[in-house]
């Protein structure tokens, strides 16, 4: 990703800079374990959350991945039950994710595509947690027949491919099944 000047400074810093700063205030606010912190590192959902921003070149883009990541390591450390699927999410694909879609300013094309890229993301794990949720009596779309699995994938595979992003598309492969998990 290109060179993102410091909202607070001067100074310059590439997007990895950034991310390996986010991962340590998240590790030191959040009591992260080691395996915490190296998951969170590798994580190929909360990198996409983080970069979203900056790839659309938003206002206040530092604010907006710090809020946006908060709330995914919320969910992550302890929400999970308000914040997992609900039937009112299938709605629209898109509506679970509403909470960390607000932008300022910025490239809507850039910005849709990282949140389509987080669908792809999120319809995957529910791919590969359905037997699980069924046995456990968890909601899930996929699993409770209100989304078709191949018909997702290819709608949303087609909404990738047709304004790719070369910053975005970098962090993760849309050409094999996504092993990346929320």
């Amino acid at each position: 990703m290109k060179l993102i000047k410091n909202e607070k400074s001067s100074n310059e810093q590439t997007f990895e800079q950034k991310w390996e700063y986010y991962v340590d205030a998240i590790a030191d606010i959040f009591r992260l374990e080691e395996s915490e912190i190296r998951n969170l590192r590798n994580s190929v959902t909360a990198k996409i959350i983080a970069a979203i921003p900056f790839a659309a070149e938003c206002k206040d883009a530092d604010r907006t991945a710090i809020a946006h990541l908060s709330l995914y390591m919320v969910e992550k450390k302890g929400f999970q039950e308000y914040c997992c699927h609900l039937p009112s999410d299938d709605e629209y694909l898109l509506k679970r994710l509403a909470f960390i879609s607000t932008f300022e300013g910025g490239d809507e094309a850039v910005i849709e595509h990282g949140m389509y890229m987080l669908a792809l993301i999120m319809v995957e794990g529910y791919k590969r947690s359905a037997h699980r949720d069924i046995k456990y009596g968890i909601y899930n779309p996929i699993a409770n027949g209100k989304w078709n699995y191949a018909k997702t994938k290819k709608e949303i595979l087609d909404i990738l491919n047709k304004t790719p992003n070369k910053e975005l598309d970098s962090i993760m492969s849309m050409e094999e099944e996504n092993p990346f998990g929320w």
